[in-house]
């Protein structure tokens, strides 16, 4: 999960696209020639939904945790 967003150093240090991180696939499909827009936006959305998952599980103690840190006093 450290590696999850990571952009610099894996573009620098991998080389083969089967080892790319998250970003740096999703950048591929940018390119100066053209760009795959179609590629990208359902990459993007595939990307979100583990997360979202893990949000609409866990919500209640991540608002908890939230409105905990807000009480005065």
């Amino acid at each position: 999960m450290n590696s999850w967003n990571n952009f610099l150093w894996p573009l620098i240090v991998l080389r083969t696209t089967e080892q790319f991180t998250l970003p740096i696939g999703l950048a591929s499909f940018v390119s100066p020639l053209g760009n795959h827009y179609e590629e990208l936006i359902s990459g993007a959305v595939l990307a979100i939904v583990p997360i979202l998952i893990l949000f609409l599980l866990f919500q209640r103690y991540f608002i908890s945790g939230l409105t905990v840190g807000g009480v005065k006093g």
